[in-house]
């Protein structure tokens, strides 16, 4: 009997899990970041895994950022955290010269 052949699966992609840590509105630590695309003393935005996160509030500054460990360390005064599941579309001109 001639063996049978399976065709092999692609692997599951497994999600990158995340926490975020926030001490007394005063120290962040992010894990499962990607990427940060923005920030500003007032935001930053951080790619998760199939979402963002927005961290708002004064005098934020990023104290450390690894993301070949996915982590992100944040001080300021934080006054919120905000999940979207929208990404944003990329700008016109990383469309035209991609």
């Amino acid at each position: 009997m001639p063996e049978k052949e399976t065709a092999a699966k692609p692997a599951a992609r497994t999600r990158r899990p995340h926490s975020v840590e926030l001490s007394d509105h005063k120290l962040l630590a992010v894990t499962g970041v990607l990427s940060v695309p923005t920030f500003t003393d007032r935001q930053i935005e951080i790619e998760l895994e199939g979402e963002r996160l927005y961290i708002t509030g004064h005098g934020l500054e990023i104290k450390g950022l690894d993301l070949d460990g996915g982590k992100l360390t944040a001080a300021g005064d934080v006054t919120s955290l905000r999940y979207s599941t929208a990404i944003a579309p990329k700008s016109l001109l990383k469309k035209i010269f991609r």
